[in-house]
This record gives structure tokens, sequence and C-alpha cells, in this order.
């Protein structure tokens, strides 16, 4: 008998829309600190309004959250993340601190494995407005992705080495280099997502129901479409009210505001890359005019495409 995770595993075809969705969205990523921490030390680096991630290289640590009393231990190999950039603490004690948002550093060493201490590369993964609701939107406070088990973890550690070796460094390119790399985070944060099969309405919600993936994969294919309802259930298979219940089920909203978070992840590229004119991507997106869709794209990109083009992509709208 199968395993429930190999029941509910992507269709090809959707597993190449996802990886050209992953090919395609806008984001970058920044690693702020390198260092091997000992002795006493606590830190807490939300606050961008970023995706955070902290790498254990080697050592051990502890995960303390402002409103829960249990902690979490992390050791080498373990990737953290806050896909929403949720305040916590990270410290050499099991022991939940009295205040957060602090910065309490007593002694660093020089990154080493043979050095004592806990070897940390700390960072944030700025995403696409758009595409990071869609991917990490219903995720909760903090994932780890563990060192011990799983295909994804074996090739996240080659990654995690890498990293470690170019942390090491005072070389010309060095940051530049432990960004770059850094970027591959997000692709193995996703990974890990559907090989654990967790049940997370959103796009990957959506792409692990078979039928609701059908009425996904027509909207990727055709973002202009003149897209309603009732069409979209046709291509589901599946009644009106039920399509519209179990579309909201998979993907955490309702089919017309995903399709316009879509066009507009498709309008956002289009202004971006081709250099479209405003009407031209309004058209590509199904719509009638220009001003219907700039209201579109302003609600949810956060900036009007006219804006957003001179100000050169979404990575710079605050």
């Amino acid at each position: 008998m199968a395993s429930p995770a190999k029941e509910k595993a992507f269709p090809q075809d959707a597993k190449q829309a996802l990886n050209e969705i992953l090919r395609r969205i806008s984001f970058r990523a920044e690693v702020f600190y390198r260092g091997q921490l000992c002795d006493s030390w606590a830190l807490d680096t939300s606050g961008t309004g970023n995706v955070n991630f902290h790498i254990v290289c080697h050592g051990e640590c502890w995960l303390h959250l402002p409103d829960s009393q249990a902690s979490t231990r992390l050791q080498g190999g373990d990737i953290l993340v806050f896909p929403h950039d949720a305040a916590h603490i990270i410290g050499s004690s099991e022991e939940k601190p009295r205040a957060f948002g602090i910065q309490n550093v007593t002694r660093e060493v020089r990154l080493d494995r043979t050095n004592p201490g806990t070897a940390l590369i700390c960072g944030f993964l700025e995403i696409d407005h758009s595409v990071r609701r869609l991917l990490m939107g219903a995720l909760p406070e903090f994932l780890v992705i563990a060192s011990q088990s799983g295909g994804t973890n074996v090739a996240a550690r080659t990654l995690l080495d890498l990293l470690f070796a170019e942390a090491g460094m005072d070389e010309v390119g060095a940051t530049a280099i432990l960004d770059r790399l850094a970027d591959a985070l997000l692709f193995y944060i996703v990974r890990d997502l559907v090989e654990k099969n967790l049940p997370i309405p959103g796009l990957l919600g959506a792409f692990g129901d078979a039928q609701i993936c059908k009425a996904v994969l027509a909207i990727n294919a055709n973002p202009g479409e003149h897209w309603t309802l009732d069409n979209l259930a046709e291509t589901a298979y599946l009644s009106r009210s039920a399509f519209a219940e179990r579309f909201l089920s998979a993907c955490g909203m309702p089919p017309i505001e995903f399709l316009t978070i879509w066009r507009m992840y498709f309008a956002r590229r289009w202004l971006e890359q081709d250099k479209a004119t405003v009407m031209d991507v309004a058209e590509r997106c199904g719509y009638e005019s220009a001003a219907a869709f700039s209201k579109a794209f302003k609600r949810v990109m956060g900036a009007g495409p006219g804006q957003f083009r001179k100000i050169g992509g979404v990575r710079k709208i605050k």
C-alpha cells in the first residue's frame, strides 16, 4: 500500500510548473552575520520585515519564542527559518530569556570547527510580495530544516558546507558569494515543505490537490483568459460551489483572489523584464482598461505599475 505522502505527490506537470515559477520569482538573499559565538550569548534578529534565517554550521543553540515556554534545540546542520519575521531569541541557554529584542554577545572566535562555540550564518530573504504570500502566507512562525534525515537535508548539508567554508574567508568577493549561495536556501525551504507534505494552504496546497491543481495550471498557462468561477470549476471537473469550497481549503484564499495575485505575478515580470507598456500588460492579464489593471496591481504589489518600473522592481518597494 502506498504511503500518504506518495499518494499526494505532485503530478509531473505541477512539478514542472512549480520549477518554472521558482526560476522566475523575484527575490534576493543577504547574509548579515557570520561568526562563532562562545560562552553566554543571545540574538534576536527580527524586525527586517523579511524572511529571516539562521544556519547552525556546528555546535548547538536554543530557540525561544515570546509566547511559548518550550525551547527548541538546534544543532549543527540545522536551518532555522522565520517566514513572517517573528520575534525570537536564539542563544546558548535552554532557559527562556526575560526579555526579547536583545543582542548579547560576550565572546567570538574565528570560524573553525576545531574552535569552541556555535558557528552561525544569519541573513534574510527579500521575496516578491505576491509570491511570498502564496508560498509562505500560511506557514507557522518558524520552520526547521533538520540535518539528520531526508533527501533535502543531504543536499542542503552540502550547501551549508560551502557557506561555512566561504564564511571563514576574508577574500575578495566573499560577501557576494555568501549572498548568492544563500539564494539557494529558498528553494531548499520549498523542497522541504513538498517532501514533508504538510497540510499548509497556499500554492503548494493547491498543487497538492489533484483537481484544484488543474485549475491552477490552467491559470498559469493562460493568465489572460476570461476566467470566471464557473469556467475554473469546469477545468477542475467540479461544481461551482464544490470548487470554491475546495479551492479555499487547499489554497487559503478564494479562486478569484488567487487569480488576481497570479496575474500580478506575471505582470511584475512583464513590466520588469519585457519593459512592456502598462496597457499591453493589462491586456495580457485579461483587463480591458489600464486603470482597472493599475488598481489591482497596486492593491497586490503595494505600488502602481508605473512606479514599479521607475524604481526597478519589487525588491525596492517598502
